[in-house]
């Protein structure tokens, strides 16, 4: 706003003290944030990276868990073909079942397939003989053991998992 004095000859002075009050705190405005906006934005960024860590991290634990699912489906399908007439496992494993393809070739002797890097063993239950387990080591992440335990409680004769090793027993 700007003031005006009026003189006696009826001409008007416009004061400019106050016409350039408002310029400066219009330039002070216009120089950038502030430190608090700078902050609350910063703040912004770090919540929304830490969301899509998470989830990034639980996306990759499912994945992991889902693979292991499928694995021991194919361990399964392919023990099924390998089985022997008088149902005793001796002599089972991975290099056995992949030399008949009853497991893919390329899962040779099941070294590094895992989805942690582990290996991945299939042998005879040294108790029974007509039951075989299955073996994933070098599981880095305790959580997801423990969930492919409770995955597999139901669904096989055993199920342990221990100092990243993860063991089912199936009957065959």
């Amino acid at each position: 706003m700007t003031k005006g004095i009026v003189h006696m000859d009826n001409t008007v002075h416009v004061s400019k003290r106050c016409s350039s009050n408002r310029t400066e705190r219009q330039r002070g405005i216009a120089r950038g944030f502030t430190f608090i906006e700078v902050l609350a934005v910063l703040g912004i960024i770090a919540l929304a990276t830490v969301g899509v860590l998470s989830l990034r991290d639980w996306a990759t634990s499912n994945a992991r868990i889902a693979e292991v699912k499928a694995q021991v489906a194919t361990i399964q399908s392919g023990v099924q073909q390998w089985r022997p007439r008088n149902g005793v496992y001796t002599g089972i494993s991975v290099s056995s079942l992949s030399s008949v393809a009853s497991l893919p070739v390329h899962w040779a002797d099941g070294s590094g397939i895992n989805p942690w890097g582990g290996d991945i063993e299939v042998l005879v239950d040294s108790a029974d003989s007509t039951r075989y387990r299955v073996r994933f080591t070098n599981i880095r992440v305790a959580e997801e053991g423990l969930r492919l335990e409770r995955d597999f409680a139901d669904i096989a004769e055993a199920v342990s998992f221990s100092s990243g090793i993860f063991e089912i027993t199936f009957q065959g």
